[in-house]
């Protein structure tokens, strides 16, 4: 979930702010394999729960060496307000999510996330960071190891594509929440690193199960009214996703929604992508001219500036 807007960033020197990509020609697309959104495997459901508890664990250790937690961490958040905003994403899951009983329930949790729009999230992340008051940095990392383990034990006997009620009453498989939160830990673990002088390496396979787990799921099916603000242009757009660590995708926005479409969909433009740098654009951490001037996305296609056209379409939360 987002911070507080701050500044916009700067285009790393020597890359223009225009974005027009590079041009390579349609033959390497035998390079990968073709398909949507399917069933989630056990397999996946078994990895993001692993990387889910191993990320919590790094995200505790971090926190607990925060020396100065009024330090500016992301937006207008310090350090401590930035993890005490993952434990509220990790009390949230707990009061939400079936088979989790929550120690500290959140008065009327479930019905305000589903009643939040994209557009409103700072809303409920103001409500949720005025509930919990803890600024500590010991006692935060606690309270996120804590919920945490209580979604890797109901997630022991859980079915992973289970739909759940999600923020704007959007429907997100069980293994999309995990993967969601797993995506949290890590943007909000680099956050807190950068601030305090900390390395937090974002492995590729985790921010690969954060987009296919997560966003290409959450896409697959229906978003309630989630998106019903967002600038969508009244004339589709589409992009096809391809990483060594994904399966092809095409995402197009349309007027009110974005449709999720098998790999082999026609598309404006074609995105090279390292995971790692790919969530970090998508939700505002890294530019999209700095990752392709450090080699982390190649763009190509019929309409590469289409990109940025997708990219001003919709927020990600």
């Amino acid at each position: 979930m987002s911070p507080p807007r701050s500044a916009p960033r700067r285009s790393p020197p020597g890359c223009s702010a225009t974005w027009t990509g590079w041009s390579l020609p349609d033959r390497f697309n035998f390079l990968y394999p073709l398909s949507v959104a399917g069933p989630i495997t056990e397999s996946s459901w078994r990895a993001v729960r692993g990387s889910l508890a191993r990320t919590a664990e790094r995200f505790a250790r971090l926190v607990e060496t925060a020396e100065h937690p009024e330090a500016a961490a992301i937006g207008r958040w310090t350090v401590a307000e930035t993890a005490a905003h993952v434990a509220t994403v990790a009390e949230l899951y707990a009061a939400v999510l079936p088979g989790v009983s929550p120690p500290r329930p959140i008065p009327g949790a479930a019905a305000r996330v589903e009643a939040t729009a994209l557009d409103e999230l700072g809303d409920l992340n103001a409500l949720a960071l005025d509930q919990l008051t803890e600024r500590a940095p010991a006692a935060l990392a606690e309270r996120v190891a804590e919920d945490v383990g209580r979604l890797l034990d109901a997630g022991r006997t859980a079915e992973p594509d289970q739909l759940v009620s999600w923020l704007g009453g959007a429907r997100l498989p069980l293994a999309g929440c995990y993967a969601h939160l797993l995506n949290e830990l890590h943007l909000h673990g680099r956050d807190i690193a950068s601030a305090i002088g900390a390395r937090w390496p974002i492995p590729h396979n985790d921010a690969a199960m954060a987009f296919e787990l997560f966003l290409v799921q959450l896409l697959s099916h229906d978003t309630g009214r989630l998106l019903v603000h967002e600038p969508f242009s009244d004339r589709p757009v589409s992009v096809r996703f391809r990483s060594r660590y994904t399966a092809p995708v095409v995402l197009e926005a349309r007027r009110d929604r974005i449709a999720v479409l098998p790999g082999d969909h026609p598309a404006d433009a074609q995105l090279h992508f390292q995971p790692a740098a790919l969530m970090q654009v998508l939700f505002g951490r890294l530019s999209v001219v700095r990752a392709a001037c450090t080699g982390k996305t190649l763009v190509w296609g019929r309409k590469p500036w289409s990109l940025a056209r997708f990219l001003g379409a919709v927020r990600f939360p």
